[in-house]
């Protein structure tokens, strides 16, 4: 289970640093996508597998597009013994990460956001917001 937020930089050489204990669970070879509201998404081997299975499952009348988005902004990335990663930059400015970023964990999978759209796009340790989400949902 992905858990947590990390707050951390781009270094000079252009690597993003993916944290230990995302990088531990995550496993050795990472896939990294283009996802929703603007952000990265990284899934271990295994839950990529999952995930790709639901996908391979759709009627291909229903799954023809999305497969190939997600195919094709897809890839298989491997951080070097530090937790660095280099990624390609249409991903980087897909996701408007230039400098600062927030990594966070969201159970079978993790986000990596620009530091700047994670502020404007989330609850934010904010009692009253995250309370009124819990119970739109009924949790």
């Amino acid at each position: 289970m992905l858990m947590g937020k990390f707050n951390h930089a781009i270094d000079a050489k252009g690597r993003l640093i993916i944290p230990a204990k995302i990088k531990e669970q995550l496993g050795a070879v990472i896939t990294v996508l283009k996802g929703t509201d603007n952000c990265l998404r990284l899934y271990s081997a295994e839950e990529w597998a999952l995930y790709a299975e639901k996908i391979s499952a759709l009627p291909s009348t229903q799954s023809r597009a999305i497969t190939r988005y997600l195919y094709s902004n897809a890839l298989e990335i491997v951080p070097d013994s530090q937790g660095r990663v280099l990624l390609p930059q249409e991903m980087l400015d897909f996701a408007g990460i230039t400098k600062n970023v927030v990594t966070a964990g969201c159970g079978r999978y993790a986000e990596i956001w620009s530091a700047e759209r994670w502020e404007e796009n989330n609850l934010n340790d904010e009692p009253e917001n995250f309370t009124a989400e819990l119970e739109k949902l009924g949790l």
